[in-house]
């Protein structure tokens, strides 16, 4: 059900269900809602049914109607709309229940029981990185060159420990 926040003024806090064909709001008695603000025309603005949703209409107010900050004569609301009538600030909340609707069944024939099992991404899964994949480098040539380089080194050794000693 729609619903009127009062988010300033005396009746800061109080929320107001939307349930009537027509809710008028002012200082006058015989409003819907009542607001006793001396910035609130006696008959200051007129909510009205219209369809799934509400319309804000103007009563040619002394200091005007505003939807989200917009001076209007009149407008539909949508949620979350912020309503100023002179100086109150409200908030209007559309009945969202019925708008919603629940998703539809999965065209993909996953069945959500598999999720989460099995070894990994599917076949098709592709890599979505701007970069590309890394490429693995050939761990056998690396093995290679570090075993050629040790070698290299044990014969420098040699070399070296062979000249030393021979001076001697």
């Amino acid at each position: 059900m729609p619903k009127l926040h009062i988010l300033s003024g005396q009746l800061e806090g109080k929320v107001f269900d939307l349930i009537e064909e027509r809710v008028t709001v002012g200082r006058a008695l015989d409003n819907t809602i009542r607001l006793e603000d001396g910035t609130v025309s006696h008959h200051h603005a007129m909510f009205v049914h219209d369809g799934d949703s509400y319309k804000l209409r103007d009563l040619n107010s002394t200091n005007g109607t505003r939807v989200n900050t917009m001076r209007i004569a009149e407008t539909k609301l949508a949620n979350g709309d912020q309503v100023r009538l002179g100086s109150v600030e409200m908030r209007f909340e559309a009945d969202l229940k019925k708008t919603s609707q629940p998703l539809p069944p999965s065209q993909a024939g996953v069945d959500v029981g598999e999720l989460g099992k099995g070894g990994g991404p599917p076949p098709a899964f592709g890599s979505a990185s701007p970069f590309g994949q890394k490429k693995r480098a050939d761990a056998k040539g690396w093995v290679w060159a570090v075993l050629g380089l040790g070698l290299v080194a044990a014969l420098v050794l040699v070399w070296f420990a062979s000249r030393f000693f021979a001076l001697k």
